[in-house]
């Protein structure tokens, strides 16, 4: 599952960079609370991939049910971590337990988990802007919809005159490669 692996990726590189932290409070703070950063990118190209028109009531159907699965995977993992290595030092198992957040986003595996062993980390899921990132990948950033279908490009050709032209998103360019339209407009009302 995509999810633990990453949750234990981002385990391994927060054990590999705490000692590179300048400062020894920063080192200490690292180790005490063991923040990760779980994130989402793509789900904009995702719910077009399904046709699912971003923020409609299926597609927020859609989204909480993914999102549970998500979190209640990650705080498994982390739980799974927490058995094989120890649970964040400042880690307060009760103080989990009685979080609204948790028990609505958890299964009764992963409480029978925490319950058991406590967390890996304090912080496991954020949702942080991805636009670098995701731009490299030529996908959607966040979870925010696609920024837009194109943007113009100006260029100076041979002939020194300004030239003007299109650049869609990846989404849009395949899709509308795979169905020949020639222009944007003609995307079904699922691109957002």
């Amino acid at each position: 599952n995509a999810v633990r692996i990453a949750v234990r990726g981002l385990n391994e590189v927060l054990d590999a960079g705490l000692p590179l932290h300048p400062l020894q409070e920063q080192r200490e703070s690292v180790h005490d609370w063991r923040q990760i950063g779980l994130g989402i990118m793509g789900l904009a190209d995702l719910l077009i991939k399904l046709r699912l028109r971003y923020g409609s009531e299926e597609s927020v159907e859609f989204c909480d049910k993914l999102g549970f699965i998500m979190a209640d995977t990650a705080i498994n993992e982390s739980a799974r971590l927490a058995k094989e290595e120890g649970m964040f030092p400042k880690c307060v198992i009760e103080q989990i337990l009685a979080s609204p957040y948790f028990k609505e986003n958890t299964t009764q595996e992963t409480r029978d988990l925490v319950s058991q062993y406590g967390l890996r980390h304090s912080q496991i899921l954020t949702i942080a802007p991805t636009g670098t990132l995701s731009t490299m990948l030529g996908i959607s950033g966040g979870i925010e919809p696609i920024f837009a279908n194109y943007y113009e490009r100006r260029t100076v050709s041979l002939s020194n005159k300004d030239e003007y032209y299109k650049v869609y998103t990846p989404i849009v360019k395949e899709y509308m490669d795979d169905h020949g339209y020639q222009d944007d407009s003609e995307l079904p009302d699922y691109f957002v």
